[in-house]
């Protein structure tokens, strides 16, 4: 009894489904894997928000002070590659399109405070002069001189 189970259980293991589903979950398992790995590698390369002060910059000055007083001058310069080249001066693109964006957006404030407030009422349109009758047309004119005195 015991010896047809394994034979069954051995058999369903060679199903074309199970091995497909094996492969499947291999599959998702290895891009979970890659997915955690690439998010590993890139989390340190944040963009940093530039309203928020940091003190970071005056730790680094008295930091690389120090580097400069025990390293050679000549170990000092370390070639910089082309992608580091080309991710900084992406960053100083963003940098400048965010400051454009923000001055854009204090100028479009000050406009509309200079413009001022939407005012609304009643609108009130002249009567057609076909509507008109002698009468009526002698009323309005009265109304019109007394408003504009």
């Amino acid at each position: 009894m015991s010896s047809s189970h394994f034979v069954s259980h051995h058999r369903k293991d060679l199903s074309t489904e199970m091995i497909r589903t094996k492969i499947a979950h291999r599959k998702s398992l290895s891009q979970k894997e890659n997915r955690y790995k690439e998010y590993e590698r890139n989390r340190h390369f944040g963009l940093k928000d530039v309203n928020i002060p940091t003190l970071e910059n005056s730790v680094l000055v008295n930091i690389n002070e120090t580097l400069q007083d025990l390293v050679p001058e000549k170990a000092n310069i370390k070639p910089r590659s082309k992608k580091t080249i080309e991710s900084d001066e992406r960053k100083l693109m963003l940098q400048k399109y965010k400051e454009e964006k923000q001055l854009k957006k204090l100028k479009e404030q000050r406009e509309k405070a200079k413009q001022g407030v939407f005012k609304t009422g009643v609108y009130r349109p002249d009567i057609p002069h076909f509507l008109l009758t002698n009468q009526n047309a002698m009323k309005l004119e009265r109304q019109k001189v007394n408003l504009r005195s």
